[in-house]
């Protein structure tokens, strides 16, 4: 295991890239999120330009060439599926898409949403939709051997039973979590629960989105409301409630052994000219996490 940073976390100030960010906080991997036209908006360089592609293998191998160039490895690839949306068609396909430009860039995982924007549907139908899509996406992608990891995500699919339904429904090696570790707790449940949620899905584990949330001593044991003021209480890793070290351990004793991907929420709350500094410190807080596992 090691340390990678989800690409939009980094602010690249004007004459600087994505690029000088990475070696800026001494991290060589990052999760890129492609978008439906298959750029990559914060894969940003010197001159203020997004220019690289997945659309095609041309696309794909000018960004592996930057990437070999500049020592840097794409941990994951990230979309924004709506399987429920009216869409959900050509979402499929995007999500095939990218898992073979994926594979082109030697990225060993996808993670794939499990949001919709369609509320007024029924659980069990955003479940049934969410399945049914997966199965045409692996079937599509047989071939090329890259992971697919969803993520505990929005107000259906922090609900664990939801999502052993879905696992249950697309029973297929290649499916498992992208694992957000502050997810479960936005979601409303007690500190004292979510470790044995962690433990359970960890197994699943594909991919890591790490975040912290730090809720005043009176909430961190109550059954919360969903997302319950999250932007107050969002925190950099090494500030809220959860403990990161334990948190690393239990993706260890599950036999999880790819990136830590640094997700810190709570950015936007800090001027500009801080959230370098505060993104070291996530940097260091999950190396810590790393040095003591390793020690024990």
């Amino acid at each position: 295991m090691d340390v990678a940073i989800r690409d939009v976390m980094l602010s690249v100030p004007q004459g600087q890239s994505l690029f000088s960010g990475l070696r800026a906080l001494d991290v060589a991997a990052v999760e890129l999120l492609v978008n439906p036209d298959y750029s990559f908006p914060h894969l940003v360089l010197e001159d203020g330009s997004a220019p690289f592609s997945a659309a095609d293998t041309v696309g794909t191998e000018k960004l592996r060439e930057r990437l070999r160039a500049e020592g840097v490895r794409v941990s994951a690839l990230l979309i924004a599926t709506d399987f429920s949306g009216e869409e959900a068609d050509a979402h499929v396909d995007w999500a095939v898409n990218v898992i073979r430009a994926a594979h082109a860039l030697g990225a060993p995982v996808v993670r794939l949403d499990t949001a919709t924007r369609r509320k007024e549907l029924a659980p069990l139908v955003i479940r049934d939709n969410l399945a049914r899509r997966l199965r045409q996406v692996l079937e599509q992608t047989r071939e090329v051997g890259v992971d697919i990891g969803i993520e505990n995500h929005g107000a259906f699919f922090n609900d664990p039973a939801l999502l052993d339904e879905v696992f249950a429904a697309v029973e297929d090696t290649r499916l498992g979590m992208t694992l957000d570790t502050g997810n479960f707790y936005w979601y409303g449940f007690p500190r004292s629960e979510l470790y044995a949620i962690l433990e359970h899905f960890a197994p699943r584990a594909k991919h890591t989105h790490i975040k912290n949330i730090n809720y005043p001593p009176e909430l961190v044991e109550t059954r919360r409301e969903i997302g319950y003021q999250y932007g107050r209480y969002a925190a950099p890793l090494d500030e809220g409630n959860i403990d990161v070290h334990r948190v690393v351990g239990i993706l260890r004793a599950a036999g999880y052994t790819r990136d830590l991907c640094v997700e810190n929420e709570s950015l936007g709350r800090f001027a500009p000219e801080e959230r370098m500094e505060i993104l070291r410190r996530d940097v260091r807080t999950l190396r810590a996490a790393l040095a003591t596992e390793e020690a024990g």
